[in-house]
């Protein structure tokens, strides 16, 4: 996500976040406390609340994605020295002249590579739920585990419990479906929730936003590096 500036309020994304201040530091509040710094991380399911008063670039890799794991850092979240990640300010600024992503797709293969694997019965899961909405038991069931094992297997590889991953793709698909003209509670019902509130309130907690604030040509643009 590229915008030219941003303050919002403390939420919750499931994602694990790249910050990136393009023209200076940023001033992020992590769990309660105020880094400053152009190039921040935060982990999947921390509270955060970010303030820019110039252009800023944000990275959200899934949870179940090795790249964020692939990081060199430790806790929640904090500052990250430009020598962890070389260029990359130079490949996200370049974004907001062209719709090239490659550089960003490469930068996050070389993290996955130096992430730890998920457990393959967790890993299959996540992508059985990319394909279609299950349960918890059918899950459980797939990867040979009860219910209440594989729960805890779940939230202990990914970072995050399964029903907030499962809100985490919903909004997703919402945001990969949304066209021009399309009414909120049409998107909703094609996105997986019960309703236009459901949607509402979601985005809300994850994302301090709602879908009218981009509705009315909010100057923010959205790359999603999986469907170009």
């Amino acid at each position: 996500m590229l915008a030219s500036s941003v303050r919002n309020r403390p939420h919750r994304h499931v994602a694990a976040s790249l910050l990136v201040g393009l023209e200076g530091p940023l001033r992020v509040q992590i769990a309660g406390h105020w880094v400053h710094s152009p190039l921040v991380w935060v982990a999947p399911d921390v509270e955060q609340a970010l303030e820019s008063p110039g252009p800023v670039a944000v990275l959200h890799l899934d949870p179940d994605d090795g790249a964020w794991r692939g990081l060199p850092v430790q806790g929640p979240g904090g500052a990250l020295p430009e020598s962890r990640l070389p260029g990359f300010r130079e490949v996200l600024t370049g974004l907001r002249e062209q719709p090239e992503v490659e550089a960003v797709r490469a930068l996050r293969e070389r993290l996955r590579a130096a992430a730890p694997p998920l457990d393959p019965r967790v890993a299959e899961a996540c992508q059985s739920l990319r394909r279609e909405d299950l349960d918890s038991a059918r899950l459980a069931s797939a990867a040979g585990l009860s219910e209440s094992r594989f729960r805890h297997l779940f939230r202990e590889q990914v970072g995050v419990s399964l029903k907030r991953f499962q809100l985490h793709l919903k909004c997703q698909r919402a945001l990969r479906l949304w066209r021009d003209g399309m009414s909120f509670a049409e998107l909703a019902g094609a996105a997986g929730f019960y309703d236009q509130p459901h949607l509402n309130r979601t985005l809300r907690a994850m994302f301090d936003a709602l879908p009218s604030r981009y509705a009315r040509a909010f100057p923010v643009q959205v790359v999603h590096l999986d469907c170009l």
